[in-house]
């Protein structure tokens, strides 16, 4: 399914260990209007007035990535979790089935004599399979026991590294949502993407150095001489390569069109002869499939290529390798440690985060909706929810609104924006329907057998839905996720509850605060169902045309300027460039959102009989305030190696440029800080779609 996340530090998983006494949850910060750094003005970089003294006061922990308003957030999150996690993982015969799961799964994590000891034995199974292979028409059975167990098939059709070879799972048909059919996608890499492949650049060239010396650490972890690790680490290097050059690109891959590709099962045979598609899909557990999505045909082709070219001996070795890095994470303290090396050059954290936290989001990951009913019970009460729900239809009557008042768009085009703007299901804080975990099977002896079961699990529950009516029910993110997300086949916008608390959404703070935290970020998520890529869906979730062809050239042409305006340096980070077409959707939906965040505020000020000029004891009007809580919802740090990696893989620009070119964008900003043409803030060329 084509989703857009919103992607708030502190969302991204990084590996982990070490353990920690026990804190109690750190206090959520709420928005102060009087913390300014005041040594600039607002009119000449609005992210440093509003995030400056609160960004130096909090430099980034060792053991993150990201730090700030986000990264608060996700601490007091994790800290929660493990309040729940702890009191249920002593063995009680008045656990419930689900606290029984979770307090178990925590358990075999943190334990120590686990961590002591690897639990690589819990390999050997899949291992042997891999080496017992006679014929390289036996590779689909064996894939097909690793995408079952450690390296899941399908974790999104954003995911190019996610499992070994490619991916597979269910996804609605892209012609008829209402039909579920099997999709595949391009795989098989083990660094984020093509690009670390291909560049010719030195950062790009000593990542690969270090990626070699990862695949090196791991095959010798598992047995494989130093000697023989070096001439695996070339093999797998040379196929992972080969994948690399024919995988689609980012940016193209943001065109539905260009993914969306209709195969039988015989076309498909023909597409990859080489590879025994019968054996996968009986071996997988796959229902009959009638019809394959297949995102990038062209990657398929080079599958079947390097299937003939590449001997048995070098798919064993790539096979080997991908089990190994999929796994690591829950083998044990040393093979842990063998994967912080590498990811500390990608992403520049310099210490593991304590165990605690690694065990408290693995179960999270892995039991997400058993974990998440009982979080949501703790912070999330109906009032909260209730407020939410309100704050969510007073964005979408501004899009109403929105929609009437453009001036380029013909009536036609209109009233199909307007038939689906009102189809929006708005999904707030937690299922409606929860997961039944009931046939899955949790113990204390063993983590990695643990996240076996677990990911055959989740793999077993998404192949039952192909062949099925689309359950727009369903979410992709667990509840206490700090993020949000919006499908555009679902027609769904989606709020879990971890990030309706402070300070993105706070029931303590008045809707001034609300409206530019919390209220922009539904926008956004609002938005992008009718951003670049969300505007070539209907009504229904079908991938078909809607507008008349005047329209659309009127979009693409404000959608360029936003383009233009994302692509180039970013700013305190020397030699990476950001190109605005891959951040193309998000930055629409950035800029759209706090238009939208704006409108139904007025709307609301006007019914309390107040106005957007009120002032408040500070002297600061409501205006004022509004972008001040919009600015502080992005006070998040990045470490530059981060931004390195990010900007290569991630649709989302850097925070202070989700702040700056926002607000550059908005004639509001300029009138509420008494800004002049000329200024930073004040925008020569002001972009705007919606």
């Amino acid at each position: 399914m084509k989703t857009c996340a919103l992607v708030l530090a502190g969302a991204l998983p990084i590996a982990l260990a070490g353990a920690q006494a026990p804190q109690a949850p750190i206090q959520l910060q709420h928005v102060d209007v009087t913390n300014m750094d005041t040594s600039v003005s607002p009119c000449d970089n609005f992210y440093q007035y509003v995030c400056g003294k609160v960004n130096a006061a909090n430099p980034i922990p060792p053991d993150q990535v990201f730090w700030g308003v986000g990264g608060e957030l996700q601490e007091w999150n994790d800290q929660v979790l493990r309040g729940i996690l702890e009191k249920n993982e002593a063995a009680s015969a008045t656990r419930t089935p689900n606290e029984q799961k979770i307090g178990d799964f925590y358990a075999s994590c943190v334990d120590q004599t686990t961590e002591k000891k690897d639990d690589f034995a819990v390999l050997q199974p899949l291992l042997a399979q891999i080496d017992g292979m006679h014929d390289k028409r036996e590779i689909a059975t064996v894939l097909a026991a690793m995408h079952s167990s450690f390296d899941s098939a399908w974790q999104g059709n954003d995911n190019q590294t996610a499992a070994a070879l490619f991916g597979y799972g269910q996804q609605a048909d892209y012609n008829n949502v209402d039909h579920v059919v099997a999709g595949l996608d391009q795989g098989g890499l083990g660094m984020p993407n093509r690009d670390f492949y291909l560049k010719e650049d030195e950062q790009s060239k000593n990542i690969r150095e270090d990626y070699m010396k990862w695949i090196e650490a791991l095959l010798g972890l598992g047995g494989t001489s130093a000697a023989d690790a070096t001439k695996d680490a070339a093999t797998i290097m040379r196929i992972e390569t080969a994948l690399a050059k024919a995988q689609m690109d980012n940016i193209t891959r943001r065109d539905p069109n260009k993914v969306n590709n209709r195969f039988t099962p015989a076309q498909l045979k023909t597409l990859v002869p080489n590879f025994n598609w019968d054996a996968y899909m009986s071996a997988i557990g796959s229902p009959a499939v009638p019809l394959y999505e297949v995102a990038s045909p062209e990657f398929f082709r080079t599958v079947n290529e390097e299937l003939a070219k590449e001997d048995l001996g070098a798919w064993k070795t790539y096979l080997r390798w991908h089990l190994l890095r999929k796994s690591s994470s829950v083998l044990g303290s040393r093979w842990r440690d063998a994967d912080f090396a590498f990811r500390s050059v990608l992403l520049g954290d310099k210490e593991q985060p304590p165990t605690w936290r690694r065990c408290a989001n693995a179960v999270d990951r892995n039991l997400g909706e058993a974990l998440g009913q009982v979080y949501v019970a703790q912070v999330f009460p109906p009032e909260s929810k209730a407020r939410a729900k309100k704050l969510v239809k007073d964005i979408e009557s501004a899009m109403g609104r929105n929609i009437d008042s453009v001036t380029w768009m013909q009536a036609s085009t209109k009233r199909e924006a307007h038939l689906k703007l009102a189809a929006v299901i708005d999904k707030i804080g937690y299922p409606d329907k929860w997961i039944d975990y009931s046939s899955l099977s949790i113990s204390r002896e063993s983590y990695a057998a643990n996240q076996q079961r677990s990911n055959a699990f989740e793999l077993k529950r998404q192949l039952a839905f192909i062949g099925h009516s689309l359950d727009r029910t369903q979410w992709q993110m667990t509840p206490p996720t700090v993020d949000a997300y919006e499908d555009a086949q679902t027609n769904t916008i989606n709020f879990p509850a971890g990030i309706l608390q402070p300070a993105y959404f706070d029931p303590t703070q008045d809707d001034v605060i609300n409206y530019g935290a919390e209220g922009a970020i539904v926008g956004h998520e609002l938005t992008h169902g009718f951003d670049d890529q969300g505007r070539k869906f209907d009504v229904k979730g079908n991938l078909r045309d809607w507008w008349t062809a005047e329209d659309a050239k009127e979009y693409e042409q404000r959608g360029e300027c936003i383009a233009k305006e994302y692509t180039g340096p970013v700013q305190g980070i020397s030699g990476v460039e950001q190109n605005g077409k891959l951040t193309q959707g998000e930055d629409t939906a950035d800029n759209g959102g706090l238009y939208l965040a704006l409108s139904a505020l007025n709307e609301d000020l006007k019914q309390q009989g107040k106005t957007i000029e009120d002032k408040d004891s500070h002297g600061l009007t409501n205006l004022q305030r509004f972008f001040i809580a919009y600015g502080t919802a992005w006070c998040d740090q990045i470490r530059p190696e981060a931004v390195k990696t990010l900007i290569q893989t991630n649709p989302h620009s850097v925070p202070w440029e989700r702040v700056n070119n926002v607000v550059g964008n908005m004639p509001e900003f300029e009138k509420a800080f008494n800004c002049k043409a000329g200024q930073p803030m004040v925008h020569a060329t002001r972009c705007r779609v919606w």
